[in-house]
């Protein structure tokens, strides 16, 4: 169970004085965040309130207005192979929660990544099962150890986000096990998680939510998990079954399917007393635990300063900037360089992906201001636009209407009761961007059927033939200085989260001739979404539902490019910023491919060409192609969607204020196609995603001489520094129990000029024949890690012990985990690739076992 750090709660007594509408009340959410508060004169229950993370901890709305910091995504944090990080950046985002008035955090996100388009892949840590499990662990402990209950997600196999809501992932029981429920069972044995969300999707045809063996059998069962399971948002699917299968809380509220269908499952048999009794008790533990029984108010949410924090964003996202090139030393680039700086990604700082984890950044520093602020000199180039749904125009573009004066807010936004703009006005305000999204609460001044109108004043800087585009889930239309220019019909092809998540699905575009410098009024009049399809399949009244109005200047591409050549060639060095956004990697979506926009291989191409010192960052969750250009530059970096803090930890790397110490948590293929789930990534027609390369995900396949060799591969990373490592040895296995260890050591030293860390990667590989359990064993497995700090000329012993799960695998037969005897190999490598030691330990007697 949870810990006792409020021990005078007496729950048995609660159960006992709560009447079963009571205690099914608590089963299921008042709003989008929120359990019920329940009131009696000589009790009161107080609400859970949770946010979204992992990225940080956003708050109750996308549109509140109210600023949280933005931090590393995991695929950053996982490349920093760092557990102590981990756990300050759980406590760092706690902290955070506490600013939202918030109790429960929904990360760390624990997916593993198995196909490089995955749209989610930036929220996860890495394609390991072990990298995930004991990283994982580190943030839950983290993120407890202030308080904040940590939601372990999405448990499990949610590896794809096409149709995750309808899809099955068919996959075998071996695979499951050693693969994708293995980084849950290891958060399990490593920390004591108080929450758990279940996955959208189905698993060899049930859905997690509704599956007794997964979460009774497995979850509690074997591993002996005791605390609150949550559905993830609208990700319940019946009502007796996913209450018996174990799910204790519906999200979000008002309920689907609990409430009077609750009450009458147990009228009816279905659902049991002490079903309700056991999940409503988790529920009453988990208040508890939280303090909040003591502390039942809800503050305010707010933004809060912290410079230490800021300073840790920025030091945890450089650790976790891999350099995959650096031909020739041309890093690092020596203070007070000439630099021309070239593309979007240049002039905007890589925030995070899309979806639930995004926040709204206190501040963000681009790339451009952060070598700037370093001390380079700097010459910015805008290079080419990067976007799937078009941008909102550039603030500086935009006028309020009636004063025809810049302003904060110059969009006027006025919402009408009825079908009819302009009559029954129900209210007005003022935003930032003529957008807006009925996401986590209905307002109360509005009703079901309305329409609005936003209006706001643009003046372009140039003349031409300048692009806009409505995206609505309702009719539009779009005038510009009165008349009527674009009509947007209803769109029928609606899911929930289209105007969320699929925004350029939505989104029609129009061209219009402007003059530069001359003021145009733009307004956009939409309509609610037609009833009979908002209440018909597939959405059945549930639908995020939203207008915006996005604006572009025209750009001449080839202009731009030509003018970053100009520049490169005045400059010591040219670094090309490429990369992808938060609306090409979403939540709610695949990839359709693994290219950049085909603009910005040109534009990196004709740079390179300009200046031979061209090193191209690229700011990305999951890998792209980077075949086309990895031969024509210099240098390489990954940098992920680093946060908030974007420019600065950039600078502190170019700059060698940092050395690198990052290593890719997954393997970078040369093309999509060489990847091992190419065949069946994302689901077919079916809603079918078939797990048919088993256990050969990521680098246990390319490991196999057979397979394509990637372009980069798992645990690789440059540093400015070189590491020694001898001496590996093995101290002699030890049995108690049912488990075993054996301690492996070696000596590392820094050979190199500069102070720095290595990561230290020990890989197992199994006797011949041994854990097959009917399939091709991988070659080696990641079983440890360790990063090392070593300042220049000094060496480190290093010492890692290696459990039973080291050398187990699943025995379907058995229902059990078990190890062979034999004689097992460390390899120690500085990646997959580059093993640099190895040393043989035996394994004298069989193992079977089952738990943690």
């Amino acid at each position: 169970m949870m810990g006792s750090m409020h021990p005078n709660v007496d729950i048995d007594l609660l159960l006992r004085q709560l009447t079963l509408e009571e205690k099914i009340s608590l089963l299921s959410a008042t709003d989008w965040w929120r359990t019920p508060v329940v009131q009696r004169d000589d009790f009161t229950i107080p609400h859970i309130k949770a946010t979204d993370g992992p990225n940080g901890a956003r708050g109750e709305s996308y549109v509140s207005g109210i600023k949280a910091a933005c931090f590393p995504c995991g695929t950053s944090l996982g490349a920093c192979f760092d557990r102590e990080l981990l756990f300050r950046m759980g406590q760092e985002i706690a902290r955070e929660a506490k600013t939202k008035a918030a109790n429960v955090l929904l990360a760390p996100t624990l997916n593993v990544i198995r196909s490089p388009r995955g749209g989610r892949n930036y929220e996860t840590y890495s394609e390991d099962p072990f990298v995930l499990g004991v990283l994982g662990a580190a943030f839950v402990n983290g993120c407890q150890s202030g308080g904040i209950a940590a939601t372990p997600k999405h448990f499990v196999a949610n590896e794809t986000e096409n149709n995750r809501k309808i899809l099955t992932a068919e996959v075998d029981e071996q695979t499951l096990r050693e693969l994708y429920l293995l980084p849950f069972q290891l958060v399990m044995k490593h920390s004591n998680p108080w929450c758990l969300m279940t996955s959208y999707n189905r698993v060899n045809g049930t859905y997690v939510a509704d599956s007794d063996r997964l979460l009774n059998g497995i979850l509690r069962g074997e591993w002996g998990f005791r605390n609150l399971v949550v559905s993830d948002w609208m990700g319940v699917y019946s009502t007796a079954q996913c209450l018996n299968a174990g799910v204790d809380l519906e999200m979000p509220g008002p309920t689907k399917w609990r409430g009077e269908k609750l009450m009458q499952a147990v009228d009816c048999g279905d659902v049991s007393a002490e079903t309700i009794d056991a999940s409503a008790r988790r529920v009453l533990e988990l208040a508890r635990v939280l303090g909040r029984f003591e502390n039942p108010q809800e503050g305010p949410e707010r933004c809060a300063s912290d410079t230490d924090r800021d300073l840790f964003i920025r030091d945890a996202s450089a650790a976790g900037m891999v350099v995959l090139k650096n031909d020739g030393d041309v890093l690092p680039l020596p203070k007070g360089s000439k630099v021309t700086v070239v593309g979007y990604h240049a002039l905007h700082a890589a925030l995070g992906g899309g979806g639930s984890a995004r926040v709204d950044a206190i501040h963000a520093v681009s790339p451009a201001e952060g070598l700037k602020v370093a001390g380079y000199e700097v010459d910015v180039c805008p290079g080419v636009p990067v976007y799937s749904a078009l941008p909102h125009a550039h603030a500086a573009l935009m006028y309020d209407t009636a004063s025809k004066a810049r302003m904060p807010e110059p969009v006027k936004v006025e919402w009408f009761n009825g079908h009819t703009i302009g009559e029954n006005l129900a209210f007005e305000e003022r935003r930032a961007l003529p957008e807006y999204m009925i996401k986590e609460k209905w307002p109360t001044y509005l009703e079901q059927v309305y329409c609005t109108r936003m209006t706001y004043d643009v003046c372009p800087s140039s003349s031409g033939e300048h692009v806009l585009s409505v995206i609505s889930t309702g009719p539009a239309s779009c005038y510009i200085d009165g008349q009527c220019v674009f009509k947007r019909e209803q769109e029928t092809n609606l899911s929930p989260e289209s105007f969320y998540f699929f925004k350029s699905q939505l989104e029609r575009r129009f061209t219009a001739f402007m003059e530069a410098g001359r003021l145009y009024t733009l307004v956009l009049e939409s309509w609610s979404a037609d009833q009979e399809i908002l209440h018909g399949r597939p959405l059945y009244g549930r639908m995020f539902q939203g207008s915006s109005l996005r604006f572009q200047e025209f750009v001449d591409e080839q202009r731009r490019i030509s003018e970053a050549c100009k520049s490169a060639e005045r400059s010591d060095y040219a670094v090309v910023c490429v990369g992808t956004t938060s609306e090409i990697e979403s939540e709610g979506f695949d990839r359709n491919s693994m290219d950049l926009t085909r603009s910005q291989y040109e534009q990196i191409q004709a740079v390179a060409a300009s200046n031979d010192r061209t090193i191209v960052v690229n700011f990305s969750g999951g890998p792209v192609n980077l075949s086309t250009i990895v031969d024509q530059v210099p240098a390489l970096i990954q940098a992920w969607f680093p946060g908030q803090e974007c420019g600065h930890s950039l600078a502190q790397l170019l700059s060698g204020e940092v050395c690198p110490s990052g290593r890719l948590p997954f393997s970078w293929p040369h093309r999509d196609c060489d990847n091992p789930t190419f065949h069946n990534f994302p689901c077919d027609e079916n809603n079918v995603v078939r797990y048919e390369e088993k256990l050969d995900v990521g680098y246990r396949y390319y490991d196999r001489p057979e397979n394509p060799v990637p372009l980069f591969p798992f645990g690789f990373g440059l540093s400015y520094t070189q590491f020694q490592v001898t001496g590996l040895r093995a101290k002699g296995v030890v049995f108690s129990g049912s488990d075993m260890t054996v301690q492996i050591t070696c000596d590392a030293k820094n050979v190199g000029s500069r102070d720095g860390a290595a990561i230290l990667q020990y890989y197992v590989q199994f006797p011949p024949g041994a854990g097959a359990g009917g399939y091709k064993r991988p070659i080696k497995e990641l079983k440890e890690f360790q990063k090392v700090y070593i300042p220049s000329s000094e060496s480190r012993e290093v010492q890692v012990t290696l459990d039973r799960y080291s050398i187990s695998y699943f025995d379907v037969k058995r229902d059990s985990w078990a190890a062979d005897p034999g004689e097992y190999k460390v390899q120690l490598g500085m990646s997959c690739q580059d093993i640099v030691g190895s040393v043989n330990f035996t394994v004298p007697k069989p193992l079977v076992w089952k738990g943690l």
